[in-house]
């Protein structure tokens, strides 16, 4: 996981950043959760709080990933896939497909909202036109955002900036804190300060001999942390 405020439950059970993720793993925030996860082939789902949502299936060797959200928010930053690969969410009202795209689905049991960031996303509602039995697809570039509902998909509408900040507020998490690798270099760097400002010292008063001696003798191996840094976990190919 990249993040996660609390209030987050995965299959019905409190959730902490460094627990496994499976696919099939079904996903909620309540009204202050949120969670950020990468998936193996780099891809990063954030959803918002009061989201519902399940990982139905990933695999990065074939570049297919399918997710369910039955409610709420989810910002979707989606790798450049291969040509055989598809990235699709699945709603009541529809489905989105993307391919190297970052994108915005916010469901409602009344419709779902799709907003584009960069790239182009392909809508299909899942209602059919009564006379043919088809159902309508559409094509969403950067900067346009629909509506899908029961009766198909709204026409496209250009994204004004202030909603495209809405949108992205939403789904903000904040990132997991990186390990603390710094620590053993910045203490043995105070060290070879304090002990080069002794020497100077001592060569100024003379005791030359002994300032090399001691330059000598006060040398070694840089320290270096021992914590593990944390991996995000992925979640693994089937």
């Amino acid at each position: 996981m990249t993040g996660i405020l609390p209030g987050v439950t995965r299959n019905g059970a409190r959730i902490g950043l460094k627990d496994m993720i499976q696919n099939t793993d079904n996903f909620s925030t309540d009204s202050s959760g949120r969670i950020g996860i990468e998936l193996q082939d780099g891809s990063i789902l954030s959803a918002g709080s009061g989201t519902r949502f399940r990982i139905v299936k990933h695999d990065p060797q074939t570049g297919e990933t399918l997710v369910n959200l039955n409610a709420g928010s989810l910002r979707s930053r989606v790798v450049k896939l291969r040509h055989s690969g598809r990235f699709e969410i699945a709603t009541t009202q529809g489905t989105i497909s993307a391919m190297g795209t970052d994108f915005f689905v916010d469901v409602t049991p009344e419709n779902t909202e799709v907003l584009v960031y960069s790239g182009v996303v392909i809508v299909t509602s899942a209602s059919t036109l009564p006379d043919s039995g088809t159902k309508l697809m559409l094509d969403v570039a950067a900067g346009q955002n629909v509506l899908i509902d029961a009766t198909g998909i709204t026409r496209l509408q250009l994204t004004d900036e202030k909603l495209e900040q809405q949108t992205m507020a939403q789904t903000i998490v904040p990132e997991a804190p990186a390990p603390a690798l710094t620590q053993g270099l910045v203490s043995s760097e105070k060290s070879s300060h304090l002990t080069r400002n002794i020497l100077i010292g001592g060569l100024a008063a003379g005791a030359i001999i002994g300032a090399v001696v001691g330059l000598h003798g006060s040398k070694s191996q840089p320290t270096t942390s021992t914590s593990t840094p944390t991996i995000p976990p992925t979640i693994p190919a089937h």
